[in-house]
């Protein structure tokens, strides 16, 4: 074997470079797996039926690729068209959280693809929401928006494949219907609040007049009470008129009236 002096530069050439290849096969070989992620492995492009966990793994190189997918919960922001019961149009914009089946995600990736978000998910979605939108009229969705909400998400829940996805979470983030129905409504929000205020100012009058009844009854009967006592005894006129007697004499009297106070 010659020694490294006894080589020609192309000899020496050569030897590194088999050299960074033995180096690049080795590294190669060995790779790690997130505590976030799933591998999916495959061999020749046949993917393998398990799914390679979490930690350091080896795999032939050149012949078998390891696709790493990331497992945690999936968020994603979207916008749709739909049309309510009443053939109103709008424009929502949603946003839907899901997390993968991590034990299965080789088989996602081998019958879906990596794109399953708009491939699957999104078609699902429009679905939906045109069918839960269309068992509304518009005004029964500004008023019970949640109740459409929740209606999407039962459907996702039902209908995407449970072997892929699950923790699915629908949120209605923004609906815009049309120009002229939304100026219907907050007319309409404004007539129903001025026939509210009107209502009440009714009421006020309503029990301030119950209570000038009442006083009146009372004071009416108060004064009945009081001629009927002055009637059944005259001599209690005498007795009033010395509780509101300050004890003084009056200056002037005319003709030959008299006090109606007896003085013995």
């Amino acid at each position: 074997m010659k020694s490294i002096k006894e080589m020609s530069l192309g000899q020496i050439a050569l030897l590194s470079l088999l050299c960074l290849l033995l180096l690049i096969t080795v590294f190669s070989s060995f790779y790690t797996i997130k505590s976030t992620e799933r591998g999916v492995l495959s061999t020749f492009g046949k993917i393998s039926p398990n799914v390679i966990e979490d930690g350091l793994h080896v795999k032939i190189p050149f012949i078998q690729t390891v696709k790493k997918v990331n497992i945690q919960q999936k968020k994603f922001d979207g916008k749709e068209n739909s049309y309510t019961r009443d053939v109103q149009t709008s424009e929502v914009q949603y946003t839907i959280n899901y997390d993968l089946v991590r034990e299965n995600v080789n088989n996602l990736i081998r019958n879906v693809g990596d794109d399953y978000h708009n491939r699957v998910v999104v078609p699902f979605i429009r679905s939906a929401m045109k069918e839960a939108f269309g068992n509304f009229a518009a005004t029964e969705i500004v008023e019970n928006r949640d109740a459409v909400r929740r209606e999407i998400e039962n459907t996702l829940r039902r209908t995407l494949d449970s072997n892929y996805f699950l923790n699915i979470q629908f949120q209605l983030v923004d609906i815009d219907f049309d120009d002229d129905f939304e100026n219907a409504i907050k007319e309409k929000q404004v007539a129903e609040q001025q026939a509210l205020k009107a209502k009440n100012v009714t009421i006020q009058i309503e029990e301030q007049a119950k209570q000038t009844k009442i006083r009146a009854e009372a004071d009416a009967e108060a004064i009945r009470i009081k001629a009927k006592a002055l009637e059944s005894n005259p001599k209690l006129v005498e007795y009033e008129a010395v509780q509101k007697w300050d004890g003084k004499m009056p200056t002037y009297m005319m003709g030959n009236s008299l006090p109606l106070i007896n003085l013995k």
